[in-house]
Order: structure tokens, then sequence, then C-alpha cells
């Protein structure tokens, strides 16, 4: 089993020059230096279907999208299509998270 890594953001001018979905889940597994046997492995995909998707004749399991970003240790899809629908991510650390709900917190308490 390969050991799970926090996904980083992936230069822009890569998540750009992705004609579609299936060239930003490549870029994804190619960034990763995996070897296609080690992500499929990991994701439980059988040989034959990990093939076929590669090549964009079968679809990547919506559900193992999280998985292959862990796996891989990058965001290529989500940034993907945050940049087709003209969005920004944004990687909230702990401690902005934390400041959020204190003044969450704060204001409900002075309601």
């Amino acid at each position: 089993m390969a050991v799970m890594r926090t996904p980083k953001d992936v230069p822009i001018e890569f998540i750009k020059a992705c004609k579609d979905e299936l060239a930003a889940l490549n870029l994804c597994m190619n960034l990763s230096n995996l070897s296609d046997e080690a992500i499929r492995d990991n994701l439980g995909i059988d040989k034959g279907h990990f093939s076929r998707l590669r090549k964009g004749r079968g679809n990547f399991p919506p559900n193992k999208r999280v998985a292959l970003m862990e796996l891989c240790g990058n965001r290529a899809p989500t940034q993907y299509e945050a940049w087709r629908l003209n969005c920004d991510l944004t990687d909230r650390s702990k401690d902005a998270l934390i400041r959020d709900l204190e003044q969450q917190i704060s204001l409900l308490r002075a309601a």
C-alpha cells in the first residue's frame, strides 16, 4: 500500500494545458511518480478497466477521485474543474478554520 499524501496544487499552467477531465486525471497520475500498477492496486481498480480509463475508453469511478488525489499528492482533477467553472480553490489551514469557528461562536453567543 502506498502512503496517502496531502494533496498540493499543481501549477496553473499545467491545468490550463489540459484539454478535458481525462487529461486532468492523467496529469494527476503522471505527476505522482507512481506506477499505474501501484495506483490501480491502491484504488482497487481492475487492470483492464484502468487501462481503458487512462485512454478515455472507461470512466474513472467518481467515488475514488479523492482517494486518487490523496494517493497521487495533487489536486489536478479538482483544480481543472474549478478553473473550467471560473472558480478558485481555497486551501483552508487549520488555524484559519479555528478562527472562523471562534468568530461564529462569538456571533451566536452575542445573539
